[in-house]
């Protein structure tokens, strides 16, 4: 592996992932940094696809956004480096122990991510939580969110987790393809305490992807 692939595991690669253009969207981020904060770290901003190679992906969660402090984000949607559980996170450790009794004893998800989960936010770095920053980061972002997702699709095997309408907007292209390829779609919505309780609480996704996992269930505790 050279650094040129930033760590990015060579399946991804081999599979189509567009190298060149992660890495015009790096140095365009590198560049900010000298006069705004951006979150995460440089070093973790691909974190998602460094940690999961493409050969062992399962399940794939689709996030929106890094958390706004540096504490907390480290490149995996809804996962945290802190001791304080971020709000979406607690309502996903409490329907986790609802459903299996998981123990959690960190807010860091790299076990799942280990274990084929692909922990994927539509824009990989944050800058501000104004509208215009927030939508200049997905656009930043989008074309290789898209390509990720093209590559996981055309692969199949896959059960594709969407927490909300920007989750479930982002996933898209995964419409045509639930029950064909084996990619299975689980929509609820997200787990923030405005929403949680309108689905995701009740929604058993855990449970329904285990069952489809089978003998390659997930270990879902931290």
């Amino acid at each position: 592996m050279t650094d040129s692939f930033f760590g990015i595991d060579k399946s991804w690669i081999d599979a189509g992932l567009d190298i060149d253009i992660i890495r015009n969207v790096m140095m365009q981020i590198l560049e900010k940094r000298k006069s705004v904060e951006i979150l995460p770290k440089q070093e973790d901003v691909l974190n998602a696809i460094k940690l999961c190679p493409l050969d062992i992906v399962k399940v794939l969660i689709i996030g929106q956004d890094p958390y706004p402090s540096s504490e907390h984000a480290h490149g995996l949607a809804f996962s945290s480096l802190s001791d304080k559980t971020p709000a979406s996170l607690k309502n996903i450790f409490k329907k986790l122990e609802q459903d299996f009794h998981c123990e959690h004893k960190t807010n860091t998800l790299i076990n799942w991510e280990k274990q084929g989960v692909l922990l994927l936010n539509t824009a990989l770095t944050f800058e501000g939580k104004e509208t215009k920053l927030l939508r200049e980061h997905t656009k930043l972002w989008s074309p290789i969110i898209e390509n990720i997702f093209s590559i996981l699709k055309k692969r199949g095997n896959l059960i594709v987790m969407r927490w909300g309408s920007h989750a479930q907007k982002a996933g898209e292209i995964f419409d045509e393809s639930n029950g064909i390829n084996g990619i299975t779609i689980l929509d609820t919505t997200h787990p923030s305490p405005l929403s949680a309780h309108r689905g995701f609480m009740s929604s058993e996704h855990f449970k329904k992807c285990n069952e489809i996992l089978g003998k390659n269930a997930i270990d879902w505790s931290t």
